[in-house]
């Protein structure tokens, strides 16, 4: 079961372990647009498209390790072939359920925490790698829903 924990209230920096064994450190810091983290030596980027809601994991070299389509209440993830489907399970993204392939729930991603964000992830059957990607997607899509909520909260109040 993979956790992520900020690091500190408040940045953007979160730490993530794997049954309690810290395993990498990433940032999510306003301006970036998507997250770098290093993993068993080899480095990754995510990706955000802006506009489209679509995010990418990218090797070193840049080549495509996975996407998902556009994060909603129902997306996929794509990647060696193979799609994954995710459900949102609770109000406020709050919850996700990746499906297996009968379409039964198989695992989840939940924000447990509120101020501090923090996430836990269980989701058997995919590579570490594709579950830290799942995982910094659900963290991106709640701080541009955030950035989102303030834009129009600014502009109902003719600021």
């Amino acid at each position: 079961m993979l956790h992520a924990k900020r690091i500190s209230l408040p940045s953007q920096e979160y730490e993530l372990s794997e049954d309690g064994q810290a395993l990498t450190t990433f940032s999510l810091r306003r301006g970036r647009i998507g997250a770098r983290f290093t993993l068993h030596g080899a480095d990754y980027h995510v990706r955000t498209h802006r506009f489209s809601g679509v995010y990418e994991l990218l090797d070193a070299g840049g080549t495509v390790v996975a996407s998902t389509d556009r994060v909603r209440r129902s997306w996929n993830m794509t990647c060696s072939e193979r799609v994954v489907p995710f459900r949102r399970t609770a109000v406020a993204d709050r919850e996700y359920t990746m499906l297996g392939d009968d379409g039964e729930p198989a695992g989840t991603i939940r924000r447990t925490g509120h101020v501090r964000s923090e996430v836990t992830a269980d989701l058997p059957g995919l590579e570490l790698v594709l579950q830290v990607f799942v995982l910094v997607v659900v963290l991106l899509r709640r701080r541009r829903k955030r950035a989102a909520a303030a834009v129009r909260s600014t502009s109902l109040a003719g600021g």
